[in-house]
């Protein structure tokens, strides 16, 4: 039952998007690499070189709110 409320609310969230909030953290290495973690618990990969790699680099020890919504329109 427990296993259902959770598929149930993560399908929720896949289509009204979702916000992460906490603490941005990497080593050097893992911010060069383009791995980053927010409060330990949210793993984010970016494309070292990326517009989005420049931006999480220049944040790591920061809290930092990152949101994913689904773009309307598109398929």
């Amino acid at each position: 039952m427990a296993v259902t409320v959770l598929l149930a609310g993560l399908a929720l969230a896949a289509q009204q998007g979702f916000t992460v909030r906490g603490r941005l953290g990497a080593t050097d290495q893992e911010a060069q690499e383009g791995y980053f973690a927010i409060d330990g618990q949210t793993m984010i990969v970016v494309k070292p070189g990326s517009e989005a790699h420049a931006y999480l680099r220049s944040r790591v020890g920061q809290r930092v709110r990152i949101t994913i919504d689904p773009e309307t329109g598109s398929e």
